[in-house]
């Protein structure tokens, strides 16, 4: 095939000079302005200029608006409009234009005013008397799914162009994967409201909503210049990174269902075992009748006969190596970030066949659970369908109890309306009646929410460890006296704290009072900043305050080989301090099969599975005698504040929780 010839202006070749090339330019010009003038007398004026259309021309016509039309009704309204029920089937485009409500048509491309699907919709709380337009609409039943003004804008315009949709040329046979292709979590409630409502509150939906996860992604990517890519993403939004959206793209510009984090079809659309680490699942893309969801049971009830989806059982779903692929993770240098599968294979729970979802999806967060101990009841509620023909189970708890919890406002999480994305809802006096009604009932369901998740959350973490503690009760003024603390592990199936532990802080408080309250011996304080008097303090960096010698914290610790040939304890995950340059490359070694690359570590603090670690705190008494107060705690804190500072997020500081997991109060009665 004869290519396009390509002119290379060379180094050293000859070029017109400015002013000649100059005046050949103008000449081109008045040329061309005569022939147009000549054109025009000669009445042979050019066409009007006309803009591009807005649909591409049949047979393969295109309209943008058509996925925002999908996926709205989707959402809204085929968990009862589905094919084999007696209302009108909403779920393909084929189904839409060709529907009917009794002798209306669903759809009269280019009237939208005829259409039913427009007119059931359409409502306006500002409409006047005898405008013909509904202050309420008929569709759907809910206030809080009624569409926004922008939606049914949407809807007429689809509607006025045409009621086109997107469609490929006939001799092209690769569909294009878009948000269409996998199904929302919003359309899984209709039939599953009870698994919807555990799952929005969970941390698998809050996954990429995270300020603090998304504030720590981009600063690695800028650390690393980008050559990180998906690494961080593709486990917070396993459909966002199938879609191809790159690690640098903010939260704002995702897309909706990238922004559902761990949704549904994340697990449930996994027809086949992985068996790697780091992320990278492979999920089915197809439209929810389309293609068949994977789930723990083995007489699955589904398909055209009660117009769901079909579903099969997959084995591997309840295995612990199912969670592990998002849950040991492996950076490209072989560093391993995160240990909780390797923790487990390796734990007296695996020995004893308890997996990862007997505690984390049982009724009590953090102790494990038989499937037949688990509560009965049915795993679906199909509108339509009598109750009987959906069989009882053993069900699971999809809140995924952990460490973490929202850093957002109740306005924006769990769930947020559809109208909010189209005004600024913090402008109360510029709310009408129905948004300030609805905003107000959407912070109350989040509240609610929210709450079931914070008490799920300290579920868990109470069945992490116990202290024990012994102190004496008498002593001498002037004595130097022995707190003794011992931390004993509750848990069998990987060590505490677990997951990403150079991040996640467990540490014993040890503080002794005279009988005005002045501390007297303190270990497990925080500086100024809210940080522990570590190495990785400012105020004990700049030597405002002692580092704390007697600190137990079982917090692991990146370290980092220096130019110098000493190792630094870092905060985040790169070593700028040997290699400058910010560039991630793979591993030119085995380190995989140490764990580590030359140059970088974890130092592992935290306890290992069911073992226990103690420490002995020396107070010295002063010379007054009198009552001392002992006060021991066993704290968690999912983040620390020097992590904040160096992600470029202090603004979320004020927000970071300490749980008091365990505490012990006693007395030492000091005689002179």
């Amino acid at each position: 095939m004869d290519r396009p010839k390509r002119f290379i202006v060379r180094e050293g070749s000859p070029r017109m000079p400015a002013a000649k090339k100059l005046t050949s330019q103008l000449a081109v010009l008045t040329i061309g302005l005569g022939l147009v003038g000549s054109l025009w007398l000669f009445g042979a004026a050019p066409s009007p200029v006309e803009a591009v259309p807005h649909t591409i021309s049949l047979p393969h016509p295109y309209d943008p608006d058509w996925p925002d039309i999908y996926m709205m009704l989707a959402k809204k309204c085929v968990g009862c409009h589905r094919p084999g029920t007696e209302r009108t089937d909403l779920t393909t485009y084929e189904a839409i234009v060709e529907g009917k409500i009794g002798d209306d048509r669903m759809v009269v491309p280019g009237r939208p005013e005829d259409s039913a699907l427009f007119l059931y919709v359409e409502w306006d709380e500002h409409a006047a008397v005898g405008s013909g337009v509904p202050r309420t609409p008929e569709m759907p039943p809910d206030k809080l799914d009624w569409l926004s003004p922008g939606q049914q804008e949407t809807i007429k315009r689809w509607i006025a162009n045409g009621a086109l949709e997107y469609r490929l040329p006939d001799h092209c046979d690769i569909t294009p994967l878009t948000e269409l292709e996998f199904p929302s979590a919003k359309q899984c409630q209709a039939c599953h409201p009870n698994q919807y409502d555990e799952w929005s509150r969970s941390m698998h939906a809050y996954a990429q909503h995270s300020p603090a996860f998304e504030a720590f992604n981009l600063t690695l990517m800028e650390r690393t210049s980008g050559t990180q890519g998906t690494f961080c993403t593709r486990c917070h939004t396993p459909i966002g990174t199938a879609l191809g959206e790159n690690g640098n793209r903010r939260n704002i510009h995702r897309s909706r269902i990238s922004m559902e984090g761990i949704t549904c079809v994340a697990c449930h659309r996994r027809s086949t075992k992985h068996y790697k680490s780091s992320g990278r699942v492979p999920v089915e893309p197809g439209k929810l009748q389309d293609v068949c969801m994977y789930g723990p049971f083995d007489n699955g009830v589904g398909g055209p006969g009660i117009g769901s989806h079909n579903s099969a059982e997959l084995p591997y779903i309840k295995t612990s190596q199912f969670c592990g692929e998002c849950h040991d993770v492996v950076n490209p240098q072989g560093i391993r970030l995160e240990e909780a599968f390797s923790e487990w294979q390796n734990s007296p729970a695996a020995k004893e066949g308890i997996t990862c979802q007997m505690c984390h999806m049982g009724p009590v967060q953090g102790l494990p659970f038989q499937e037949c101990d688990r509560p009965l009841g049915r795993a679906a509620i199909v509108p339509g369908v009598p109750e009987e023909k959906i069989p009882l189970r053993h069900l699971t708890n999809h809140t995924f109890a952990g460490p973490d919890y929202s850093l957002l406002p109740d306005t924006e999480f769990p769930e947020k309306l559809d109208w909010m994305y189209e005004k600024d809802y913090t402008d109360w006096n510029a709310l009408s009646r129905y948004e300030q009604e609805t905003l107000t009932e959407l912070r109350k369901k989040n509240r609610y929410s929210l709450r079931i998740a914070d008490e799920k959350r300290l579920e868990l973490l109470s069945n992490a460890a116990d202290i024990y503690v012994t102190s004496p009760q008498t002593a001498r003024s002037g004595q130097t006296v022995n707190v003794d603390v011992t931390v004993q592990s509750k848990l069998s199936g990987h060590s505490f704290p677990t997951g990403f532990t150079a991040e996640r802080q467990a540490w014993i408080s040890t503080i002794v009072r005279d009988s005005q309250g002045h501390t007297i011996f303190a270990s497990g304080d925080l500086d100024k900043n809210g940080d522990l008097r570590d190495e990785h303090s400012y105020a004990v960096l700049a030597n405002e305050v002692q580092r704390d010698r007697y600190l137990l914290n079982f917090q692991n610790k990146f370290i980092a080989l220096t130019s110098e040939g000493t190792e630094r304890s870092v905060i985040l995950s790169v070593n700028r301090h040997l290699m400058p340059i910010n560039i991630l490359r793979p591993a030119d070694g085995i380190s995989e099969s140490f764990g580590r690359p030359p140059i970088f570590r974890i130092a592992k603090g935290s306890l290992a599975p069911l073992s226990k670690q103690s420490q002995s705190y020396p107070v010295h008494l002063p010379a007054a005698a009198g009552t001392y107060h002992v006060e021991v705690r066993l704290n968690f804190r999912h983040l620390p504040p020097t992590l904040m500072d160096h992600i470029g997020a202090p603004h979320l500081k004020h927000q970071l929780q300490v749980v008091v997991l365990k505490e012990w109060c006693g007395t030492i009665e000091v005689a002179p």
